[in-house]
Order: C-alpha cells, then sequence, then structure tokens
C-alpha cells in the first residue's frame, strides 16, 4: 500500500497544475459521452471509496455487526497526519 501510494504521489507531482484542469472525454458505463477536468476525476476516486464504505458498514449493522470506523481523520492519525 506505501509503494501505491508513493508512486501516486509522484505521478501526481509530476503532472504541471494546468493538466488537472483540463477536460477528458470520456463515456459513462451507459455511453452517453462527457467531459470532466483530471481534477474532478481524481477527486471524484478520492471520495467514491467512502461512498461504499459507508454502504458496507450499513450492510454490517443491519446484520447486528458493528460498523467500522472509515472516518479520513482517523486514518490521519495513525499515520501522524493529524
Amino acid at each position: 500500500m506505501e509503494a501505491n501510494g508513493s508512486g501516486f504521489r509522484t505521478w501526481l507531482d509530476s503532472l504541471p497544475e494546468d493538466w488537472l484542469d483540463k477536460p477528458i472525454a470520456y463515456r459513462s458505463q451507459a455511453g452517453a459521452p462527457f467531459e470532466t477536468s483530471a481534477r474532478d476525476i481524481l477527486i471524484h476516486v478520492a471520495l467514491h471509496g467512502q461512498y461504499h464504505r459507508g454502504q458496507i458498514n450499513v450492510a454490517l449493522r443491519a446484520r447486528g455487526f458493528e460498523p467500522a470506523a472509515v472516518d479520513y481523520i482517523l486514518y490521519a492519525r495513525l499515520d501522524g497526519k493529524a
């Protein structure tokens, strides 16, 4: 996980700032065309996992299990960032 994070950080640091605002053309799973900035796509990637972690916790709670702590601040505290 650390190697993956380090590689991702190296890649992001190598990008020119204006590249992040460049529109990227793509199609949705339904085939609809879209254009979205690289910055917004990267933010989506970073935040979308939180949505699924929330779904998992709802399923756990519905089955009587204690949900996992998934707030970013908890991760940051473990990593010494906060």
